[in-house]
C-alpha cells in the first residue's frame, strides 16, 4: 500500500479548513479528487498540506471514477457547495473523521498529488522549515 499527498486550497479562510478536518465535522464521507490520473499502487492514505503545514490524513475506502453517481457535495454549514466533481474524474472516497497530525511538518505547495511517505519524509530537512 501507498500513501499519496495534496494541497488544500490557500485561498479557504483557516477557520473553514480547521472546521471541515476536526473530529466534530458534519460528514461522515468525504471526496477527493485526483484529476484524471489514478495512482498505479492501492493508496491506503491521502494526506493533505495547507498554507505550507502538513494537516492530516484520511484513510481511503477505495478510488472511483466519477460516473455522474456520486453524492452532491456539501458545505460545513450545511447547503450545498458550489464546487463539485467533474465527471470522469478520479476520486477518492475516504471515510471521516481526518486523523490530525500533531507535529508541526512542513511542505511546499504543488499542483495535483504525489506518492508520499511521511516516515521517509520527516526525515527530510524541508520537513521542518516553513518555506
Amino acid at each position: 500500500m501507498a500513501d499519496i499527498i495534496k494541497t488544500w486550497p490557500a485561498n479557504i479562510d483557516p477557520r473553514s479548513v480547521a472546521a471541515l478536518f476536526s473530529e466534530e465535522a458534519c460528514f461522515s464521507m468525504y471526496y477527493f479528487t485526483l484529476g484524471r490520473g489514478k495512482p498505479k499502487a492501492e493508496i491506503d492514505r491521502i494526506w493533505w498540506t495547507y498554507q505550507g503545514r502538513i494537516i492530516g490524513s484520511f484513510r481511503v475506502n477505495r478510488i472511483v471514477v466519477n460516473d455522474g453517481t456520486l453524492p452532491r457535495l456539501g458545505r460545513v454549514d450545511g447547503g450545498e457547495s458550489a464546487w463539485q466533481i467533474k465527471k470522469d474524474a478520479k476520486v477518492a472516497i475516504c471515510p471521516g473523521p481526518c486523523e490530525r497530525l500533531k507535529e508541526r511538518l512542513f511542505m511546499q505547495g504543488f499542483r495535483g498529488w504525489r506518492y508520499f511517505d511521511l516516515a521517509a519524509y520527516r526525515e527530510t530537512a524541508e520537513s521542518r522549515m516553513q518555506l
